[in-house]
């Protein structure tokens, strides 16, 4: 039987002499030559990078977080350096001083804001626990226990509650991360933030180029307007997600401390932080209304207030999602996913399930980078495989 693969060798090798592509036999070939195997070798390793990259989440953690830093902090330290001749490590080195200032002020100036409400919030659990067993008459029993421990913990140590993101950091440590705690291992990574950010901003375009060199020169077109694509699809995500949420947290923080809910800066800031992944926000409403029930209930003010418990806060919340669907969202984010909501809220059911917190917040992303390949590679193909087909048949 003849063999096929001269002919796909003469294609991926147009610079041999036929003669010598004719005299290779199929005896010759290994199996990364034959275009079904090598494709499952390279989606069995994107796999396995993925699955490794997820079991040690906590160590890669920093570094992923340093690398979408530098990715979207990259178009302001390139143009710095093709417009102003500023070198990347002056612009990198000035934007963390900045950063850090900004970082500083803030922990300074809403710092002791933050603490002091989630330390009253931890004082007044066993409060509302017991509120509640008496008005509705019902025992907590198991659960007020394992409550009041987690109301004391955040009490002692707010910071505990970041622990499984950076706990593999602290375990990578050794006895090290064992010894000096939690807080210690989540401020040591932190501290491996901008040591990362620094050397994958100042490397990251040569390594673009470097990657350049092994794609075929015919498919360079190609490959480059996909990667533009996804680029400023992925981008356009998270700035623009990035850049809600803190305006969002602000104007959340603001309503609700203007309907008299006691945490109204810790439950803001949560929210506007889950405002990054689509429909998380969500949780902060009827949290708004759940802690706003609590208080007036363990204050024992009297009866159910609909106003001040129910109107209130969620008018507040309605009206900063207002904003944020129909001011924000259009003028800031400006790349859209061109995703219906049903597609979305699929999306990142399906990543929550299979990556939770992580998958959550790249579901999206990873979606609109699949549906940009299906779109440049996979209907173009199955468009002309249809129009052959219907050519064949006609005749």
């Amino acid at each position: 039987m003849k063999s096929d693969y001269p002919e796909a060798l003469a294609e991926h090798s147009p610079s041999l002499p036929r003669e010598r592509i004719s005299s290779v036999s199929a005896t010759d070939r290994h199996l990364w030559n034959i275009t079904p195997i090598r494709d499952l070798l390279w989606a069995g390793g994107a796999g396995f990078l993925l699955w490794f990259g997820y079991y040690l989440r906590g160590v890669f953690t920093p570094v992923l977080i340093a690398l979408l830093l530098a990715y979207l902090c990259n178009p302001l330290i390139r143009h710095a350096e093709k417009q102003w001749k500023v070198p990347r490590p002056a612009t990198i080195s000035i934007v963390l001083f900045l950063s850090a200032l900004i970082l500083g002020g803030l922990v300074t100036w809403l710092g002791p804001l933050l603490a002091e409400q989630v330390q009253s919030f931890s004082e007044r659990v066993p409060g509302y626990l017991k509120s509640i067993a008496q008005r509705y008459h019902v025992s907590l029993g198991d659960f007020s226990e394992p409550l009041s421990t987690i109301a004391t913990t955040l009490k002692e140590d707010p910071l505990s509650i970041l622990r499984p993101v950076f706990s593999g950091t602290g375990q990578a440590m050794g006895m090290l991360g064992a010894v000096l705690g939690t807080t210690t291992a989540i401020f040591l990574a932190l501290a491996l933030i901008p040591i990362y950010f620094f050397f994958f901003a100042w490397r990251l375009d040569s390594a673009l180029t470097e990657l350049k060199r092994y794609i075929p020169a015919r498919y360079r077109p190609r490959v480059g307007h996909i990667m533009r694509r996804m680029d400023e699809a992925v981008s356009g995500f998270f700035r623009g997600r990035l850049t809600i949420a803190l305006a969002s947290a602000m104007l959340y923080s603001l309503g609700w401390a203007l309907t008299g809910i006691r945490y109204w800066f810790l439950l803001g800031l949560i929210t506007g932080v889950l405002t990054i992944i689509p429909y998380a926000s969500l949780i902060g409403w009827p949290l708004a209304v759940l802690l706003k029930y609590l208080d007036v209930l363990s204050g024992g003010t009297g009866g159910f207030d609909l106003m001040a418990i129910v109107v209130w806060p969620s008018l507040a919340y309605l009206a900063v999602q207002f904003i944020e669907s129909w001011l924000l969202t259009p003028w800031v984010q400006s790349q859209s996913m061109d995703m219906n909501a049903v597609t979305v809220l699929i999306v990142v059911f399906i990543g929550g399930a299979l990556g939770g917190f992580y998958g959550l917040l790249l579901a999206i992303p990873i979606a609109a980078c699949l549906k940009i390949l299906v779109q440049e590679l996979l209907l173009p193909r199955l468009a002309r495989q249809a129009a052959d087909t219907s050519s064949s048949t006609q005749s």
